[in-house]
Order: structure tokens, then C-alpha cells, then sequence
């Protein structure tokens, strides 16, 4: 019989980086993931905040799971971890002389179209959300993802999101690097953060753009490994589930690579998940 890896779940001390030095910076909050192999295990979340200087990271703990069998006790695993990014928005100016009845009929009718939009979301079901990831399926796999998210978001009043190159190519980067050198976490051993990797990517074109991005990340082992495992996993945690209701994001990239970073799963099959969200603010 397969051994199933214990239950761990992320432990996330928050740590706050300086605004960044352009009229389009976003303070930095990222939570690092730290897994626990015990039976109680930790997740915090902390909002972007402005400010220049380290802070205390803090902890909160829950209990975790298990799952009895007829075969014994055994606790399947799932680890996850999120982190945001923002940009204070710019204050809009008034206009002197607008004509408030085309303005009106403007907005009804954008009102209308995402409302629209959304029920097309609502009434569509989302196919092969039990597919366990392996080298074959993963565009299949990666459409589901999707599907979910925005389902989650159209039931909350929010647009999807599109799919978009670049932060695809950043969310395959850092999964494909997790898996290389053995970690799990927003930030890699080197120091790259998810700015960086979103940045290299030229999702963010300039340093006079503003932006919101986000990121989530998951690893499941087995049946936890599914499209409908982990993201329910990420609905059920609240900083996880922040990132996908933020009603700035636009656009999104997925990645999910068949297997988990060794240190963790320690050989038994699964998945790795890493989520990427974004809007560009002109």
C-alpha cells in the first residue's frame, strides 16, 4: 500500500519590503512557507502595507485533518501560500461640464455587459476537475484551474480572468525552479521575488505603469493533487481566497508541473501549483 505524506500546511511569517522608489511602486508583503511535520500547522495572511521598514513577522496556528481508512490512519498532504502586491490607485479628477446622461448610459451599459459576462461563467461547468496532473494532461489540467477561479469569482460578482503570456511564462519559471533546486516559496534561495519574476517577464512594461499582482502556490500529493483539491484548498484559506475575489486583477498565468518538490513529498506522487494574478494601472 502507497504511504500518503502526512498533512502539512504553510506556516507563513509575513515580512514587509520598502515601497519601491518610483511613482508606480507597491509595497511588498510576502509570505514565506515554512511546512510543519506535526499535527498542528500554521497559516497567516497580512495585506500589503506601506512602509519602509522590516516588520516582526507573526504567526497563527490551526489544527489540521486527518482522514481514517479502513486500512489504517493515514493524512494526506497539501501545502499552500500567498502573497499580494499593490499600488496605491491614482485619485481621479473631476471634470467640469460632463454630460451626466451619456455617463449614465455608459455605465449601464458596462454594468450590463459584465453581468452579461458573469452568467455566461455561471452557466458554463467546469470538465476534468478530478484529473490528477501528469505530462500529458496539463493544458487540460490548467484550463480546469482556471474554470474554477473564475467560477469562485463570477459567484462573488467579479469578471474572470484571462489568460495572459507573460504571467504564464513567470508562473512556469518559478515552478520549474521549485522543482529544480527543492523549495517551496514566493521567494527563491537567490532572492528573486515575484515582482522580479513578473517583471522579467515584461508583464510590467516601465517603471511608470502602477500595478497589482498576486500569487498563490499549492502542492498536493495523490487525490489532493486534482484541479478541484487545490482549489478548494485555496477558497478555504483567506489569504489565498483574497486573491481570487481581488476585483483589480485582469489577468492570470498557471502553472502546474506533475510532481513535488522532493524535500516535501518525498518521493510519492503529486502536483505543484503556482497561480500568478495582475492588472497593469495607466
Amino acid at each position: 500500500m502507497r504511504r500518503l505524506r502526512p498533512l502539512l500546511l504553510a506556516a507563513v511569517p509575513a515580512l514587509v519590503w520598502a515601497a519601491l522608489a518610483t511613482p508606480a511602486g507597491a509595497a511588498y508583503a510576502a509570505a514565506n512557507a515554512a511546512p510543519f511535520a506535526g499535527p498542528v500547522a500554521a497559516a497567516a495572511a497580512h495585506k500589503p502595507k506601506r512602509s519602509s521598514h522590516p516588520r516582526k513577522p507573526t504567526r497563527s496556528c490551526s489544527p489540521s485533518s486527518r482522514k481514517q481508512s479502513g486500512r489504517g490512519s493515514s493524512r494526506k498532504s497539501t501545502c499552500r501560500t500567498s502573497t499580494r502586491h499593490s499600488t496605491p490607485s491614482r485619485p481621479q479628477r473631476s471634470r467640469s461640464g460632463a454630460d451626466t446622461s451619456s455617463v449614465t448610459t455608459s455605465a449601464s451599459a458596462a454594468a450590463a455587459a459584465q453581468a452579461s459576462v458573469i452568467a455566461q461563467v455561471l452557466a458554463t461547468p467546469c470538465q476534468n476537475t478530478q484529473l490528477i496532473p501528469e505530462p500529458s494532461n496539463l493544458a487540460t489540467v490548467r484550463a480546469s484551474v482556471l474554470c474554477l477561479i473564475n467560477l469562485e469569482r463570477a459567484e462573488h460578482g467579479e469578471e474572470p480572468l484571462q489568460p495572459n503570456r507573460h504571467l504564464e511564462a513567470a508562473a512556469e519559471g518559478h515552478g520549474k525552479e521549485m522543482l529544480a533546486v527543492d523549495y517551496f516559496d514566493h521567494v527563491s534561495p537567490s532572492g528573486v521575488t515575484p515582482v522580479d519574476r513578473i517583471r522579467q517577464t515584461g508583464y510590467i512594461p516601465s517603471s511608470e505603469v502602477g500595478y497589482v499582482i498576486g500569487e498563490n502556490l499549492a502542492w498536493g500529493t495523490l487525490t489532493l493533487a486534482t484541479p478541484e483539491a487545490i482549489v478548494n484548498a485555496w477558497i478555504a484559506s483567506p489569504e489565498h481566497l483574497a486573491n481570487i475575489l481581488e476585483g483589480k486583477y485582469r489577468d492570470t498565468g498557471i502553472d502546474i508541473e506533475p510532481e513535488v518538490p522532493q524535500e516535501l513529498a518525498e518521493g510519492v506522487e503529486g502536483a505543484l501549483y503556482t497561480q500568478e494574478f495582475g492588472v497593469i494601472v495607466h
